[in-house]
């Protein structure tokens, strides 16, 4: 489903000098891809680069289910079946003020939109659909998501993106701050996923989590 080749990501105080070098991936349908490594290694700055986020900084090459595509920016990665829950769920991943229903809708709204307006029903009925798939533990889908757990602020970060209809989804430390339980429900998620044909890469720093999850691992060391 997605296959990396040569992939650089140059420094950005330090010209001459490489965040990411020359990284190669193939993350397989229906796959768990697990990609461990301690804090500095570079694997959020993998996925981001992935993702579409240092253009300007990147050399790679990218296949997206076989085709070769150019991913310059996070919305050619969505064009292209790419989904992105990042490490930081609540400054990069969601809305604080808003509710569930629009935190849901943002990264596919124009599916939605009909004559410059939104289809409010159509809308509501994915969400409502979402929310019941990820068992999203919330009074209703108005409850603003800052108010929720961080379990439950994850599940809504992945209907989000499922939303989108991804054919690859990366999840950068989703486990992270959450407790036991939500751990068991986004492992079993990850399975999910995984076994109706995507393709998920995880990217941890617990290597138990790793081991137990992932089909296959890559470890990374300061950017290899």
């Amino acid at each position: 489903m997605l296959h990396v080749e040569g992939l650089s990501l140059a420094h950005p105080e330090r010209p001459g000098d490489f965040l990411l070098q020359d990284i190669s991936l193939t993350a397989n349908r229906g796959e768990v891809l697990g990609i461990f490594g301690l804090m500095g290694a570079g694997r959020t700055e993998l996925l981001e680069t992935i993702f579409g986020l240092h253009p300007k900084a990147t050399t790679t090459a990218f296949e997206v289910n076989g085709r070769p595509e150019t991913i310059a920016s996070p919305n050619q990665a969505i064009r292209h079946g790419l989904a992105l829950a990042p490490e930081d769920r609540k400054s990069e991943g969601l809305v604080l003020g808003m509710s569930v229903a629009e935190n849901t809708s943002l990264a596919c709204l124009p599916r939605f939109e009909r004559f410059g307006f939104i289809d409010e029903a159509a809308e509501r009925q994915m969400v409502e659909g979402s929310v019941g798939r990820f068992r999203v533990k919330t009074p209703s889908i108005e409850q603003k998501v800052r108010n929720l757990s961080g379990g439950n602020q994850q599940k809504v970060i992945l209907g989000k993106w499922l939303a989108t209809q991804p054919k690859v989804v990366l999840l950068d430390e989703p486990t992270r701050g959450i407790d036991v339980q939500a751990k068991e429900e986004i492992y079993a998620l990850v399975h999910e996923l995984s076994d109706s044909g995507l393709a998920v890469i995880v990217v941890s720093s617990e290597l138990p989590e790793i081991l137990a999850i992932a089909d296959r691992i890559m470890v990374m060391c300061e950017g290899r």
